[in-house]
């Protein structure tokens, strides 16, 4: 199947390392032109440097004017803006109880603030020329309250997905489609924070009995993003091995 990715530009930011690279790399791969853009300038241009045809920014995504910048410095240097993957974010697995205020300003800040200042930057040029996609990263934990994460981060992605919902209602007449992913238990840096005993916990209750890859739902992301899926906005995609069946 041709995804229809080829030439396009695609921003991804969190894409120092972790899922974020692996989107990269699944997007080079379809023969994008993949900006990587993350906190971490050194990872960052690393990570670039290793990719095919990919080249670095940094952005500090809880800043507006900072991904103002950004989304300029993108359209300037490529000539356009075609797919948005905003994957920057942050984890905890802190219980109500113990969970500080400064710690869940910080992982909002990141989670839903600075997909949504992301998202609102890049509408900005995708929606003047009616066409573009959005692809955000949500999680099974957004959909039932936690399965072993935290508070925060449950409440982030349930945000994200609502978000999602609220964005494509918003694009759609502009011809710009937006989607959400929510991976289950996946085997990224943030599932490797879990016990031990937690990771066998929820692996049992999988169907599929394992953990997922980054590169699966690197595919899911990529389909979701491609001509592909032209008829698809507002839509959630669980990569979950059936953990969750809605």
């Amino acid at each position: 199947m041709r995804l229809g990715l080829e030439g396009k530009v695609v921003l991804v930011t969190g894409a120092a390392g972790g899922l974020g690279l692996v989107l990269c790399k699944a997007f080079a791969v379809e023969g994008a032109r993949v900006v990587l853009a993350d906190v971490d300038g050194a990872r960052v241009e690393a990570a670039a440097a290793d990719l095919p045809g990919g080249t670095a920014e940094i952005v500090d995504v809880t800043d507006p004017r900072d991904v103002g910048r950004l989304v300029d410095a993108v359209v300037t240097a490529h000539g356009g803006l075609d797919v948005l993957v905003p994957s920057a974010g942050l984890y905890q697995g802190t219980r109500v109880p113990d969970v500080a205020a400064a710690a869940w300003d910080a992982l909002h800040a990141v989670n839903v603030k600075g997909t949504f200042l992301a998202a609102q930057a890049v509408l900005r040029v995708m929606t003047p020329r009616q066409s573009g996609s959005i692809v955000l990263l949500g999680s099974i934990s957004g959909q039932v309250g936690g399965v072993q994460s935290g508070v925060a981060y449950a409440t982030s992605k349930a945000a994200v997905i609502g978000l999602t919902k609220a964005l494509a209602r918003y694009a759609g007449p502009f011809g710009v489609r937006v989607n959400c992913v929510n991976p289950g238990y996946i085997e990224t840096g943030m599932s490797l924070g879990m016990t031990p005993a937690d990771s066998e916990r929820t692996i049992a209750a999988t169907p599929l009995r394992r953990a997922g890859t980054a590169e699966e739902v690197a595919t899911a992301v990529v389909w979701l993003a491609s001509d592909a899926a032209a008829f698809v906005t507002g839509a959630q995609l669980d990569v979950n091995g059936g953990l969750l069946m809605a």
